[in-house]
């Protein structure tokens, strides 16, 4: 996806905060987001073995979390009414999330509420057909490709007017690119396709693609991927039509007031909705700022709290006596980025022997254990544990083992001295890591990856730049050997990757190198329509990705929230969308 977001977090007060402040909303195949912090209920939905969050947990604790961690309830064990408060970062810059202005993550949590559209994502990050925007949505054709779609005839948008085959055909055109007057957040999926055409009824139609695009389902899901016709088809109103007014509600929810004095915004139960009414009364939205989330939710100001990795808000949001903690597998991993384009990291034998002596679990324990978290590697580049595909490539390729690594480097030439030290040809084997300044997080890891590495022999200099020019100047100049931050994914994870390896100058490949059997792979894999083949091919990528070392993935980071004991349907979840006419108090 073109315009992934890079995300500084200089504090590393709280990882996942970061992401929602400024992370694309999901979009075609998603946006990657950069972060520069270096990790980086009745479980509902979630599989895998989940281990209580409050217990202490050691390096050779390796239960996996859910993919979802909210309370589940029926919708007839919800009881009517009451009011959900959350926080926000910000209102929305423009209320139209696919306008360049609008693509963020502040807007999707408030639009959320009000839209929908004919795909919802399910806990393991697979999609389904929502039946209450849609009875029907399946591939009709493979070669061409086409996507059959059958609207529920009773979704309507928020004045009445019949949700249709026009409202699809506008938003492509509005965000395929070919029109610049549209100032379009991301093209991906968007882009190629041919056309939309009408079946038997407005409600009936098919979408027929130019370019094969695996992807499809993301365009027609929540958070605002599918506007209405009136939006979508004149570049005025698209791009300036609803930069300080909602959009038009195709949700349960419908936005009743926006108070831009106090940051709040209430959301209330949508007249026009046709599907089972929502149990709250209201959804208030209110900004509120990262420094005083924690506080806020302690003092019962806010209902739930993304906690994201700072032990301070962890510990806050535990002491609240009406409240509980939920913890599911997140979206962002950490790593270590090598750039290979030159110098003693050129070597594919010195990367692997640099994989080989990291202490992952080490460095995992040290991120994860201060908010309750199991010890867990990142051992995939293309999924995500939990993720439906997730396969473990890395600990073959690059796992923990101290002898391997000295055998690689003895392999390269680099021989250990008297003092364990290694040189080739009289020059010292050392390697400069660059971090941000005042990162306490980055300081951690470096620290530990530096003392691994001594144990090899290899020496780890730490190059620690202003965080401001960390990526400007450093990351996106490959000016650096080493480094660390985040990517963060998201339900569609395969064509998304393709950019962090292939091809070598792909604006966010950092590595500086690329295997250039990797192009005709992802070209396979994005082409290909059968979810299981397409699986079976993003884990070919992710054995090729391994094998020539090009980063070292270290630790997935979990979603933590804080939330009202009571509250059900809502909370943390790695994929799963909210079905907000579930959300409510249990009876």
């Amino acid at each position: 996806m073109a315009g992934q977001d890079k995300i500084n977090d200089q504090t590393a007060v709280t990882q996942w905060e970061e992401t929602m402040k400024r992370i694309n909303k999901i979009l075609g195949a998603g946006a990657l987001a950069l972060t520069l912090t270096v990790t980086g209920c009745s479980a509902g939905g979630g599989g895998g073995a989940k281990e209580t969050v409050d217990s202490g947990k050691g390096a050779d604790a390796t239960a996996s979390l859910p993919t979802t961690d909210w309370e589940v309830a029926k919708f007839d064990e919800v009881k009517q009414g009451g009011t959900l408060t959350l926080a926000v970062d910000q209102l929305p810059d423009n209320w139209n999330l696919l306008q360049a202005d609008g693509a963020l993550e502040a807007g999707a949590q408030i639009i959320d509420p009000t839209s929908g559209g004919p795909v919802r994502i399910t806990a393991d990050g697979s999609w389904e057909a929502n039946p209450d925007y849609a009875t029907e949505v399946k591939v009709v054709s493979d070669d061409p490709q086409v996507i059959g779609i059958k609207l529920n005839p009773k979704a309507v948008w928020q004045d009445g007017t019949p949700m249709s085959y026009k409202d699809f055909d506008a938003t492509i055109k509005s965000s395929n690119g070919t029109n610049p007057e549209f100032q379009n957040a991301a093209d991906n999926v968007y882009k190629d396709i041919e056309s939309v055409t009408r079946g038997d009824s407005d409600q009936d139609f098919t979408i027929t693609f130019k370019n094969k695009n695996a992807d499809w389902p993301s365009i027609l899901g929540n958070k605002g991927t599918v506007v209405a016709a009136s939006v979508a088809s004149d570049p005025k109103t698209f791009n300036e039509g609803f930069a300080s007014k909602p959009m038009p509600s195709n949700g349960p929810y419908i936005v009743d007031k926006v108070d831009t004095t106090a940051q709040v915004v209430t959301l209330v139960p949508n007249p026009k909705w046709w599907g089972q009414a929502p149990k709250l009364d209201k959804v208030i939205m209110k900004v509120v700022s990262r420094d005083a989330l924690a506080q806020a939710y302690a003092n019962k100001e806010i209902d739930a709290l993304i906690v994201g990795t700072n032990k301070d808000n962890y510990d806050t949001a535990k002491k609240r006596e009406d409240g509980e903690m939920q913890q599911s597998a997140g979206v962002t991993w950490s790593h270590l980025t090598i750039n290979a384009s030159k110098g003693v990291l050129a070597d594919v034998k010195v990367r692997q022997a640099i994989g080989h002596a990291i202490d992952r679990d080490t460095i995992s324990e040290s991120r994860l254990a201060p908010i309750g978290a199991p010890v867990t590697n990142q051992n995939s580049v293309v999924f995500m544990p939990g993720q439906k595909g997730y396969e473990d490539h890395a600990t073959e390729a690059i796992g923990y083992d101290v002898e391997k690594a000295k055998a690689l480097l003895d392999e390269a030439g680099y021989k250990a001295g008297a003092d364990g030290a290694r040189a080739k040809d009289g020059k010292a084997l050392s390697i400069a890591y660059t971090l941000p300044a005042n990162n306490p997080v980055s300081e951690q890891i470096f620290k530990l990856v530096q003392a691994n590495l001594k144990v090899v022999g290899v020496a780890v200099t730490a190059n620690s730049v202003p965080s401001d020019k960390y990526f400007s100047d450093y990351v996106n100049k490959l000016n650096f050997e080493v480094t660390g931050f985040s990517w963060v994914g998201t339900p569609f994870p395969i064509s998304s990757k393709e950019s962090l390896f292939y091809p070598v100058d792909s604006e966010q490949n950092y590595t500086g190198i690329t295997d250039e059997k990797l192009g005709a792979m992802w070209a396979e894999a994005n082409a290909e329509l059968d979810p299981e083949k397409r699986i079976k091919l993003a884990n070919d990528i992710d054995k090729a990705v391994m094998a020539y070392a090009p980063l070292i993935p270290l630790t997935p980071t979990p979603i933590t929230y804080g939330v009202k004991k009571g509250l059900v349907n809502y909370g943390s979840a790695q994929f799963q969308d909210i079905d907000w006419t579930t959300v409510g108090y249990k009876s």
